[in-house]
């Protein structure tokens, strides 16, 4: 049986790059044959003063198992750098 991979969003609502990262991230979810099945974790930002101060200018970042595979601008790169840390080995 295939164990799932771990991936955190880190996030704020209303954030045009973050509802791009989560997009993605579904369609990965909605393609069993070619990724990994992953458990999504989003943390919104706001919650925790210390989180806030780490993520404010990066977010979205996108970390799969620990590993930041994406962040900021949501684009060509990081969309792939993401399907290559989903992709099924």
């Amino acid at each position: 049986m295939e164990t799932s991979r771990t991936v955190v969003l880190y996030m704020k609502p209303e954030c045009h790059l973050c509802e791009i990262a989560r997009g993605w991230l579904e369609d990965f979810a909605a393609d069993p044959d070619g990724y990994t099945l992953l458990a999504l974790d989003e943390v919104d930002i706001r919650r925790d003063p210390a989180v806030f101060a780490e993520y404010r200018y990066r977010i979205p970042v996108i970390m799969v198992d620990g590993v930041i595979v994406a962040e900021g601008r949501m684009d060509a790169t990081a969309q792939m750098a993401m399907a290559q840390a989903l992709m099924k080995r």
